[in-house]
């Protein structure tokens, strides 16, 4: 190659070069103008916001405050306890007749039965009605009740053989019974409520007073057919005692409420001597029951 066309080649590289490197110029050029003009405009944008901002607190100073919010206070409470009321319940409960059988004139002289406690334990449906008067002052209601309910609680224990005193048993199909039967029980008891909620819907109370019943008892220790002999008795008796409990009532329509409430009664207990039939002194037979009861039950109130 001769210095004529190296020379020619060398001047068309530096042209292409230098039409680059114009190219690539004019590009850098023309992208630092676009941003130095995206710069102005945010720094035009900037001054407007701050402008508004401090025009701002101006225009609020001249405009009326906006008003507060009026406070929503809960509605008044439209239910009120005082006054009579009345109505019905139902329910189940369950007793505690524990009956000891006692030989006489002691255990050692009567050798054919050892004493001995059965557990009848009466139980049953109850249903009957309530009258009573509240007041209410504030949130609290004192109360005074009255109910009445008949029952069907009623209960019987059985053993046999009859187990004599040194452990063995009597011959024969001999055995002891006892027997318990609630007819009806009533309270009169006063009542002491408070009214948990803003409503005043329900009523929480506890009540304590006094109960009394009719009660049916029977027992018979019956050494026959092995022995000649039995010890029967069958009675009934009104009882007095005492009761305690508690319960809760809801305001279910404006003149009608819904009540649960729990009960522990104690008639104390009840005792009797039996003659042998046929006589055969001195022997006898002391019979002793309980009388409680434990009772859940829900009613209806019309105010």
């Amino acid at each position: 190659m001769n210095s004529k066309t190296r020379a020619h080649k060398l001047f068309r590289w530096l042209a292409l070069t230098t039409q680059v490197l114009a190219v690539g110029v004019m590009i850098s050029l023309s992208a630092h103008a676009q941003v130095q003009n995206q710069q102005l405009v945010s720094q035009d944008k900037t001054a407007d916001a701050v402008t508004v901002t401090e025009a701002g607190p101006a225009s609020a100073a001249t405009a009326p405050a906006p008003a507060l919010p009026k406070p929503i206070l809960p509605p008044p409470s439209t239910n009120k306890w005082t006054g009579f009321y009345g109505g019905g319940h139902v329910g189940y409960g369950w007793g505690r007749a524990d009956t000891t059988f006692t030989p006489l004139p002691t255990a050692v002289s009567f050798f054919d039965m050892a004493p001995t406690t059965l557990r009848p334990d009466p139980k049953g449906i109850i249903a009957g009605g309530q009258v009573g008067y509240n007041k209410q002052i504030a949130a609290f209601v004192w109360s005074a009740e009255f109910t009445i309910s008949w029952s069907n609680m009623k209960g019987t224990a059985t053993v046999t053989p009859i187990i004599r005193n040194n452990g063995s048993t009597f011959p024969g199909a001999g055995f002891l019974t006892t027997h318990q039967d609630t007819r009806w029980f009533g309270t009169l008891r006063p009542r002491l409520g408070i009214l948990p909620t803003a409503s005043h819907r329900l009523l929480l109370y506890g009540t304590a007073g006094f109960a009394f019943g009719k009660v049916n008892y029977s027992a018979n220790s019956d050494f026959r057919p092995g022995g000649t002999i039995q010890y029967p008795v069958a009675f009934s008796k009104t009882k007095n005692g005492w009761t305690a409990g508690g319960g809760a009532e809801i305001a279910a329509a404006p003149h009608v409420s819904l009540n649960l409430e729990y009960l522990y009664y104690n008639l104390g207990n009840e005792s009797i001597t039996a003659n042998p039939s046929p006589a055969n002194p001195p022997f006898q037979v002391a019979y002793n029951w309980q009388t409680k009861a434990k009772i859940f039950r829900v009613g209806v109130n019309f105010h």
